[in-house]
């Protein structure tokens, strides 16, 4: 495994106690900044060259974290961003486009079955479990009215089936020539989520969550076991 996944995993730990001791009012994103700076700087005194891409979910599309990223050489983001009302009313074109590709498909799939079965108001619905979701990824030029200091590249991503229509953006300051919206939320954004499986698993299978010490130093010391048990466990399953 490599090195900055250990420090990344003990990095995120340390934050997830230092939230504990915050009430409920505090911003999520709250000392990530600073946080993000000082481990960015411990990185770079191994590996000065080294690109970065911090990811995250919508609780750090901050204006603080995105500006001092895109101040720095080699320090890229993506980030989860809510949906609003502008940026539904800007991916229109594509939430059409994507509802006539997966239209297009039921239809085709409902001429196949007229030529084998007989006429039924059923078929469309039943064609329905032979076609995928249509899928669409564009790129937007946004900026909140307020809180952004810059226009910045949103990606919006639009999944059309049966039930639903699920549209879901991110914001990067990634280049599209550099990668293309699809690649970008696939293969930049969504591995995010694995990465925190990883996470997922000191929690929930070495118990690193029992923080119910009335201290912060033996809380923290709870999760350094934890920490030493799952790198012990992984070294193992390797």
């Amino acid at each position: 495994m490599s090195p900055w996944f250990w420090d990344y995993a003990l990095h995120a730990l340390n934050v997830r106690v230092a939230q504990m001791t915050q009430t409920q009012d505090v911003d999520p994103a709250s000392g990530a900044l600073s946080e993000l700076q000082r481990i960015i700087k411990h990185i770079r005194s191994r590996w000065d060259k080294v690109k970065i891409l911090v990811r995250g979910d919508s609780a750090y599309s901050r204006e603080n974290i995105m500006s001092w990223c895109e101040s720095q050489t080699g320090v890229d983001y993506v980030f989860g961003l809510a949906q609003n009302s502008r940026l539904l009313q800007l991916s229109q074109s594509i939430q059409y486009r994507a509802s006539q590709e997966y239209s297009q498909k039921i239809q085709t799939v409902v001429e196949f079955f007229e030529t084998l079965l007989a006429p039924s108001p059923d078929l469309e619905k039943q064609a329905t479990a032979f076609v995928d979701n249509s899928v669409w990824y564009s790129s937007l030029d946004y900026k909140t009215k307020d809180s952004w200091s810059r226009s910045r590249r949103v990606v919006s991503k639009v999944e059309y089936g049966e039930a639903e229509i699920k549209t879901r953006f991110v914001v990067t300051s990634l280049p599209t020539k550099l990668v293309p919206p699809g690649r970008l939320y696939s293969q930049k954004y969504c591995p995010r989520g694995e990465m925190e499986n990883r996470l997922k698993e000191q929690k929930l299978d070495l118990n690193s969550d029992r923080t119910s010490t009335h201290t912060f130093a033996g809380n923290q010391l709870r999760l350094w076991f934890s920490s030493v048990a799952y790198i012990l466990m992984n070294a193992l399953r390797e």
